[in-house]
């Protein structure tokens, strides 16, 4: 299936509020393989380096995924090709933590991406973008990850550009599909190269908080600065905005399941380099 994009993405991202802070609870995990990355995966959001082209598939997140590792870099790569996972995830970003079994630590938790929501200037347009510049907008709002529970790093927002060696990127493939993909250093986690005790990640679609009426408030907010770009001229945007893409309808919103958050857990050990 492929995503249709649309010009109000952009204008959502700047209605929503922070990330939500996430807790940690252990729920049953699917052991998987890990596998060795013969070449560090180069982190642009296309997935050359994965030859396998995402082959474990979650049902639950409606994720398409694959980790590998090297000595020095865990690495994920995620394709989400859902409509209403897309809108949360620019919308509050999706979350990995990385967290050896049985420990009881809450483990160190990337999200990606976090977008700039700093109001720009309103931009009057009678027509509407193709996907490839509605795409090159999203991207370019993408400014930080963000980061809880690393013990060298305060929690917060770091730049893409960090020198912390924590990598993210995202791109649109030619279906439309965003892929994701992010490396996180092996000496950041506390994980040792080559250990063999069992690491479990959570995968974490981030969904959105609070009750109708905040949504509604929110919904409030997004036509206050938007309301009517599009309206007059086919009903689809504007005030007419009946909820696609992330957006609530104005009347009689009741929380639905595009609002909460869905996450799963696996479990694998590191690979190792076979000589």
């Amino acid at each position: 299936m492929k995503i249709k994009i649309n010009i109000l993405f952009i204008f959502y991202f700047i209605a929503c509020f922070a990330f939500p802070s996430q807790g940690w609870s252990q729920k049953k995990a699917e052991i998987i393989k890990n596998k060795w990355a013969l070449n560090p995966v180069l982190i642009d959001g296309i997935l050359t380096d994965w030859t396998d082209s995402l082959d474990l598939y979650n049902d639950v997140t409606k994720l398409y995924y694959n980790i590998s590792n090297d000595h020095e870099n865990i690495y994920f790569a995620v394709k989400n090709n859902s409509e209403e996972n897309l809108s949360k995830i620019l919308a509050r970003g999706m979350s990995i933590t990385v967290n050896y079994e049985n420990s009881k630590s809450v483990g160190q938790t990337v999200t990606f991406p976090v977008l700039d929501r700093t109001p720009g200037k309103k931009q009057v347009e009678t027509e509407e973008p193709e996907a490839k510049e509605i795409q090159r907008r999203i991207i370019s709002k993408i400014k930080e990850i963000k980061v809880e529970g690393f013990i060298e790093l305060v929690d917060g927002g770091i730049s893409l550009y960090n020198t912390y060696g924590i990598k993210a990127a995202m791109a649109f493939d030619d279906n439309n599909d965003m892929i994701q993909e992010i490396a996180i250093p092996l000496r950041l986690l506390g994980i040792e190269p080559e250990r063999t005790e069992l690491i479990t990640f959570r995968i974490r679609v981030n969904g959105f908080e609070g009750s109708s009426t905040i949504q509604r408030r929110d919904m409030n907010y997004y036509d206050d600065m938007y309301g009517g770009a599009y309206g007059g001229r086919n009903g689809r945007y504007g005030r007419n905005y009946n909820g696609m893409y992330g957006g609530m309808p104005r009347e009689n919103f009741i929380t639905t399941k595009i609002s909460t958050s869905t996450e799963f857990f696996i479990k694998s050990t590191l690979a190792i380099k076979q000589n």
